[in-house]
């Protein structure tokens, strides 16, 4: 299985947010816990119409990672060192593809001259952040409806 990982283009749109969505739907069930206005409020911006503007933004630079041609994960950093979206599609955890993600942002982020990375991460998400460098700065805050988000940071060489 090789994993590619390139720029995101406008095309990418439809599936970029198909991932996003599942992975939300799905992946972070046991954040949502399946409530139907948490997850109205999670995934209201989530359409190819946002996706479009938020990689044509100058201070946003966002990847995908593709498997045999199928768009299997999504990342997306701000200039201002913030991860914005960070999303697998369900079935291709553990196999690498949140790391090329994270090292394509990471290479990004130095190139920009930043020295900090920072997410807000689900609690399903937090051990996946610790095994690649991230620390807690924060206790857990409201997100979306039943969700709460954890901050966490990663100091860059």
């Amino acid at each position: 299985m090789a994993v590619s990982v390139r720029p995101a283009r406008p095309e990418d749109a439809a599936a970029a947010v198909a991932v996003v969505r599942r992975s939300i739907t799905e992946l972070c069930a046991a954040d949502h816990r399946g409530d139907a206005e948490t997850l109205a409020q999670w995934l209201a911006n989530k359409t190819p119409p946002n996706f479009i503007t938020w990689i044509e933004n100058a201070e946003n630079f966002c990847v995908v990672a593709e498997i045999d041609s199928r768009l299997v994960g999504v990342g997306l950093l701000h200039r201002s060192g913030e991860i914005r979206l960070f999303y697998l599609d369900p079935g291709v955890q553990r196999q690498g593809i949140g790391r090329a993600i994270h090292r394509a942002l990471e290479e990004h982020a130095c190139a920009w001259g930043l020295r900090t990375l920072t997410l807000d991460s689900t609690a399903t998400a937090c051990a996946f952040y610790e095994t690649i460098g991230y620390r807690s700065v924060g206790a857990a805050r409201p997100a979306f409806g039943v969700v709460h988000t954890y901050p966490y940071e990663k100091q860059l060489a």
